[in-house]
């Protein structure tokens, strides 16, 4: 995997698809909780092989620019990445929404946001002090903070 610096990125994947790597597979997004890692994997067809790129975005500026000049597939790709994760990409050819009909305060696939399923769904141990026997110690669901819970979760 080739590590690039956010300023490189479209100049790094010109350079690959002016080696032969002119099919993008795919390019997506990692939260990796102070950045979110982009990743984009190209093929040669012709037998070179495959490369994968990774740059690093900042979270308090998630811009990057756009590779869909590149790799016409890209703009498929980049629109969901920054619907999902939350990254701008510059110069990007049609920036509508994908998937999500509204826009929500943070990401659906960032680390930071809370699901709406395990917040709201009633824990199973909550029918431990249902059922007359004594209460275990109260626990929350796998994957929910406390403080989610306070903040009009249930």
């Amino acid at each position: 995997m080739t590590a690039v610096d956010r300023a490189a990125w479209h100049a790094e994947l010109a350079s690959l698809r002016a080696m032969g790597y002119s099919y993008l597979d795919f390019l997506t997004g990692v939260d990796r909780l102070d950045h979110v890692e982009v990743l984009a994997h190209v093929v040669a067809p012709d037998g070179l092989g495959r490369r994968r790129a990774a740059t690093q975005i900042p979270i308090s500026d998630a811009r990057l620019a756009s590779i869909s000049d590149l790799y016409p597939a890209a703009a498929w790709h980049e629109r969901e990445t920054a619907e999902m994760f939350g990254i701008g990409f510059d110069g990007h050819p049609d920036p509508r929404r994908l998937l999500l009909r509204h826009e929500s305060p943070v990401p659906p696939l960032r680390k930071a946001c809370a699901l709406r399923a395990r917040v709201e769904t009633p824990w199973p141990g909550a029918v431990d002090a249902e059922g007359g026997r004594r209460p275990r110690r109260a626990q929350l669901p796998p994957g929910v903070q406390a403080s989610w819970m306070s903040e009009g979760g249930r």
